[in-house]
């Protein structure tokens, strides 16, 4: 297996650490070693026979989704891959509440379709798009996490 297209960088400890190339929300955004991850799914081997071709053609586009009880909530087969390819950690979306999983799931396939379709993902307008707005309006705290009133322009 060849990810070459894998952002990555080494730490301290000379452990490599896989960043996603997406990176939406980085107010949510944890560093997490592999060890620290608790997962109980097993993957499915055709569909991680998939997403491996994928990583190995775009590298890590999105970040795996954990709780806050470190679990992966999505990207279990991410998770596998990084580590059979003996990457040792990742940021990784930290989440409270299946909402805000599902929430993050649903942003993670929308910019995994934009980029395959060489779509830019410029700024989060495609939030409010009719396929995700129903989930962007019930996790509004995130989009406002990390905003003060100061940054916000009043005219």
């Amino acid at each position: 297996m060849i990810l070459d297209k894998l952002l990555k960088t080494t730490d301290h400890a000379s452990r490599v650490i896989a960043h996603p190339l997406y990176q939406i929300f980085p107010h949510r955004l944890v560093l997490k070693y592999f060890n620290e991850i608790n997962t109980n799914h097993i993957p499915h081997h055709d569909f991680k026979v998939t997403v491996r071709n994928d990583m190995e053609k775009n590298g890590l586009l999105n970040p795996i989704i954990i709780n806050d009880k470190n679990e992966i909530m999505s990207g279990n087969h991410r998770f596998h891959i990084l580590t059979k390819a003996k990457i040792a950690g990742s940021l990784f979306y930290k989440t409270y509440n299946d909402s805000e999983a599902v929430f993050l799931t649903k942003v993670g396939q929308k910019v995994w379709n934009m980029h395959l379709t060489n779509k830019k993902v410029p700024d989060w307008s495609f939030l409010f798009e009719d396929d995700l707005i129903k989930y962007t309006e019930k996790n509004m705290k995130i989009l406002q996490e990390g905003v003060s009133e100061n940054t916000i322009v009043r005219t």
